[in-house]
């Protein structure tokens, strides 16, 4: 006989060959199919079983209530009924015929299923031991490993191209997109004429030469449906090719990311949400730390485990976690594991340095910071960090420069509030508040859910004596963070460095809420 499978993590499941259900649908049958799977050899005494189900009952109706649950089991068993056994005193089930499965499979929210999920029995002994068997399976159980997701692919075809130089032009522009997509996001490049074995984006060009332009029309399809989600149509000055060439490249790599991030809805081996990764939500920073944690650890360890990184010092950046120290220290050991995998990326030496800035090791950030952008110029988490290292060390005219060149690039689109972001503290570090209060604004059009740059708003606010304008910020605050106190915010541990060396938290004194 084929082995059936009992599966008392989550629902209890009674599962034959071919996925066959077996359960049977009484409340207190699938309870006596926990409790006989849980004990030892899978055998229990009558006496006790029956004393868990009907405890409530004169002996004679419990006996007779649970002859009746038995026959539910072996009728529901149909042609196994045999794996139900019996013998002098006590009852179980046939180790031989079905396997106990105790393995915990996450649910679609991430969380740990916990012991017979569904049994709601109203019997005080079979609630207590209910209690009991939660507590043990939970120190004994065996979580699954989660299954690496597939990667998104990104097909590359060749150009469709007038001439030679041309088609070159094409590739390369192309080709670099490609890449600053793979620096960015977790996904897997490779020609079109290979075979990706799942679904993918293709990326194609068509160029030509006219007069002394280049002409570009690049599109991105989704394979296999062949459905156009993006095109646009370049045209290069053969004057200034270079600059020309890396605009479009930057614009071709926003392309492709608008794209992943709408094609996400339609396909889920398009992978993580970029937009989730640098949001400031809490339930969006959940969702890219569950879909980056179930990535697999191949070519794209190193990006992974660093974006990884990045979640969890937005987190504690934004207080949305009750451990930020315990937290701050996964991130480091994410940041160092990402430069382990490889030395030289841009996004890993950058992510790091925003995370040794964070634990007020100013040097090391700036050497980190300033080894990304040497690694490359273009990336902008590179920026970022240097930007915010420069700060760091109170060299603030830099960090405005590098914020305000980092905002500038096309790739800033892609993350607009946390550019908007560096560029107000930078001008709050130079005393520009008023150019600063607008840039925290901006934070705001973006991202509404950004907590520091109410914190700015309001302390910027009120020094200009706008009290409403005050008021409204720190409402605001509160109904994103909860428990926010004017007295918590002139607290040493509360995150307004800034504020506090600008001599700015007068608004902590002004009893508005």
């Amino acid at each position: 006989m084929l082995p059936l499978t009992l599966r008392l993590m989550g629902p209890v499941e009674l599962i034959g060959p071919g996925n066959l259900r077996l359960t049977p649908r009484g409340m207190r049958a699938r309870g006596a199919l926990a409790v006989m799977g849980s004990a030892t050899s899978m055998r229990i005494l009558r006496a006790r079983l029956q004393d868990l189900l009907f405890s409530t009952r004169e002996p004679e109706n419990a006996n007779a209530s649970l002859r009746q649950v038995l026959r539910e089991i072996r009728i529901s068993l149909g042609d196994a009924r045999d794996a139900l056994l019996s013998g002098p005193g006590w009852v179980g089930l046939d180790g031989g015929i079905i396997r106990l499965d105790m393995t915990a499979r996450p649910g679609p929210d991430g969380q740990m299923p916990e012991f017979a999920a569904d049994l709601d029995i109203p019997d005080p002994e079979f609630e207590d031991w209910l209690r009991d068997a939660r507590m043990h399976a939970e120190q004994a159980v065996t979580p699954s490993a989660l299954k690496p997701s597939l990667l998104p692919v990104l097909l590359t075809a060749e150009p469709v191209a007038g001439n030679t130089e041309t088609g070159v032009i094409a590739a390369i522009i192309l080709g670099e997109a490609a890449g600053r997509v793979c620096d960015l996001v977790p996904m897997v490049a490779m020609p079109d004429r290979a075979d990706p074995g799942q679904s993918a984006i293709v990326l194609s060009a068509v160029a030509n030469r006219v007069g002394q332009g280049v002409h570009l029309l690049v599109k991105l399809t989704h394979r296999p449906s062949s459905r156009l989600f993006w095109s646009h149509k370049f045209v290069l000055d053969a004057d200034n090719l270079a600059a020309a060439m890396s605009d479009c490249t930057a614009q071709v790599c926003v392309g492709v990311m608008r794209v992943l991030e709408a094609v996400r809805t339609i396909d889920a081996a398009l992978g993580v949400s970029f937009g989730d990764v640098f949001s400031f939500n809490h339930a969006r920073l959940a969702r890219a730390e569950q879909a980056l944690a179930g990535m697999d650890d191949g070519v794209n360890a190193s990006l992974t485990m660093a974006l990884r990184a990045w979640v969890r010092t937005t987190q504690v950046f934004e207080r949305l976690v009750p451990d930020p120290q315990g937290i701050i220290q996964e991130a480091q050991e994410f940041a160092t594991r990402a430069r382990e995998a490889d030395p030289y990326s841009a996004t890993a030496l950058g992510v790091a340095s925003v995370v040794e800035g964070y634990m007020k090791h100013g040097q090391v950030s700036f050497w980190l910071a300033q080894q990304a952008v040497q690694a490359d110029a273009k990336n902008p988490l590179a920026r970022y960090a240097y930007s915010r290292a420069l700060t760091d060390l109170g060299r603030h005219e830099e960090a405005y420069r590098e914020a305000q060149a980092g905002l500038a690039e096309a790739l800033s689109v892609l993350n607009p509030a946390t550019w908007q972001m560096r560029m107000g503290i930078a001008l709050t570090r130079l005393g520009r508040y008023e150019e600063a209060e607008q840039r925290f604004d901006a934070v705001q059009q973006f991202a509404p859910e950004n907590r520091p740059s109410l914190r700015f708003l309001a302390a910027l606010r009120y020094h200009r004596r706008d009290e409403a304008g005050a008021l409204s910020a720190l409402q605001a605050l509160r109904r994103v963070e909860p428990g926010f106190t004017l007295e918590a915010m002139r607290s040493d541990g509360y995150p307004v460095a800034t504020l506090r060396q600008g001599g700015l938290l007068g608004v902590t004194r002004s009893g508005l809420i």
